[in-house]
C-alpha cells in the first residue's frame, strides 16, 4: 500500500488500465504455452501433453497464438510494474528481471509508461527494454520452437479452425525462411487435409511444392511428398510424376513415397504414372506400384515384381484396360 502511494497518479492509472481479471483456466494455459518456449525437447513434450489434456480450451489457445502475436499478460505486467516501486531493492530487481523474461509481449506496456513516473521506475523500464532488445534473437528461436510444437498439436487435434493459421505460416515469406517451422505447419495441414476447402488445399499444395524444390534432406522431401498425397491436390500430379520418372534421382524411398502420394490423389494422370512405373528397372518400385494399384482397383494386380516386362505383359495390359474403363479414355 505504501509503495502504491509513492507512485505518481498517471502511473497508477496506467497500471489500472492494464489489470483485468482473468479466469484461472486462462492463466494455466498461458503457463503451459510459455513452457513450450524451451530448447529442451523433453520439457516441450511435457507441456504439449498438458495442452492435450486441456481439450478444446487448449486447442483454442494454440490457434490464438499461431493466429498472431500473443497478447501481453496485462495483469502480470501491471503487478511487475507496481513492484518496480517497492521499497525493497530485491523486489525491485526481481520485478525488472520478470519483465525481461516476459520479453516482447511486455514491450507495449513498458513503452507506454507515462511521463512523470518515478525516476528509478523509469530507469528500470528503460533497462528492461534494452535487455529485451538484446534477447530478441533468442526470443525468436524460442517462439519458433513453441510454434513448431503447436503446429504438431493442432494437426493432431483435427480442428478446422487451425487451417487458417497454419496456412499463414506456410505462406509467410520465402520458401526457405524458417524451414523447420514451415515443415511442421505443412505436416499439420496434411493431417488436417479432410478439413481443408478445395481452394485451401490448392494453396497449401503450391507452398509445399515450393518447399519441395528447395528441400535439402531426403527426410524433408519424404515428409513433404507425404503431405502432398494427403492434400490430394491436382497441382501435385505433374511434379510428382516427373520426380518418379527422373532417372537421376536414385533414392528409391522417395520414389515409393511419390507412388503412394499419386495413388492417394485418385487423379487419372496420377494413376497412369503409377501404371507406367510397372516398367521400372527396379523390382522394389514395381512392387510399390503394384501395391498402390491393388488399393486403387480393389483386387490383386497379378504383377510379379521380380518378373520381366514380358512376364508381366498380360497383367499390365489388364491394368491399362481398367484405367480406360474407369476414366472413359483410351490408353493410347
Amino acid at each position: 500500500m505504501i509503495a502504491a502511494l509513492l507512485l505518481p497518479l498517471p502511473f497508477l492509472a496506467f497500471l489500472s488500465s492494464l489489470s483485468s481479471p482473468q479466469a484461472p483456466v486462462q492463466e494455466d494455459l498461458e503457463k503451459i504455452l510459455e513452457g513450450l518456449k524451451t530448447e529442451d525437447a523433453v520439457l516441450r513434450r511435457a507441456a504439449l501433453e498438458e495442452l492435450h489434456r486441456r481439450g478444446a480450451p487448449g486447442v483454442a489457445a494454440a490457434i490464438r497464438v499461431l493466429g498472431g502475436p500473443s497478447p501481453a499478460p496485462s495483469d502480470r505486467i501491471a503487478a511487475l510494474l507496481k513492484q518496480l516501486a517497492s521499497r525493497k531493492w530485491k523486489e525491485r530487481d526481481e520485478a525488472m528481471q520478470g519483465l525481461v523474461r516476459l520479453g516482447r509481449p511486455a514491450k507495449p506496456a513498458l513503452e507506454g509508461l507515462p511521463a512523470g513516473a518515478d525516476p528509478e521506475v523509469a530507469w528500470r523500464v528503460r533497462s528492461a527494454l534494452a535487455e529485451i532488445a538484446e534477447r530478441a534473437g533468442r526470443e525468436d528461436l524460442l517462439e519458433d520452437l513453441r510454434d513448431s510444437a503447436l503446429c504438431e498439436f493442432l494437426g493432431e487435434a483435427g480442428d478446422a479452425g487451425a487451417v487458417a493459421p497454419l496456412l499463414r505460416i506456410l505462406d509467410a515469406g520465402a520458401a526457405d525462411a524458417k524451414p523447420e517451422l514451415k515443415l511442421r505447419a505443412a505436416d499439420g495441414l496434411g493431417k488436417l487435409a479432410g478439413r481443408l476447402q478445395p481452394r485451401q488445399a490448392e494453396l497449401a499444395a503450391d507452398q509445399v511444392l515450393a518447399m519441395l524444390e528447395k528441400a535439402g534432406s531426403p527426410l524433408q522431401k519424404g515428409l513433404l511428398i507425404r503431405v502432398l498425397g494427403r492434400l490430394r491436390a491436382p497441382s501435385c500430379v505433374r511434379p510428382l510424376s516427373a520426380l518418379l520418372a527422373d532417372r537421376s534421382e536414385k533414392n528409391l524411398h522417395l520414389k515409393r513415397a511419390c507412388l503412394a502420394a499419386l495413388g492417394q490423389t485418385g487423379d487419372p494422370a496420377a494413376l497412369r504414372a503409377v501404371i507406367e512405373a510397372l516398367r521400372s528397372d527396379d523390382p522394389y518400385l514395381r512392387q510399390a506400384a503394384s501395391l498402390v494399384l491393388e488399393e486403387a482397383t480393389g483386387a490383386p494386380t497379378g504383377i510379379d515384381p521380380r518378373g520381366t516386362a514380358e512376364e508381366n505383359r498380360e497383367a499390365t495390359a489388364k491394368l491399362r484396360e481398367w484405367w480406360s474403363r474407369k476414366y472413359g479414355r483410351s490408353w493410347e
